[in-house]
């Protein structure tokens, strides 16, 4: 593995255990530690903007929740 994706495996690790949005659906458990050290610039990191799809305009994020990105697979 070369080093810039391991850079980007331990940003993403930080982000995914270190911030939590419940009134977005994570409420899973948090570490701690890494709330504590980057919780607060990981919120401020948080991309918010408007969008607008054929007519009605709504909130997106730059920081999503995915619950199960293999639900197609359990449709079939």
């Amino acid at each position: 593995m070369t080093y810039a994706v391991q850079a980007a495996d331990l940003g993403i690790d930080c982000t995914n255990r270190g911030l939590r949005l419940p009134s977005r659906g994570v409420n899973a458990g948090i570490r701690i530690k890494i709330a504590a050290e980057s919780g607060t610039e990981l919120s401020e990191l948080q991309f918010h903007g408007k969008w607008y799809c054929d007519g009605p305009t709504f909130d997106t994020y730059g920081i999503v929740f995915v619950p199960d990105p293999y639900w197609a697979r359990t449709r079939r």
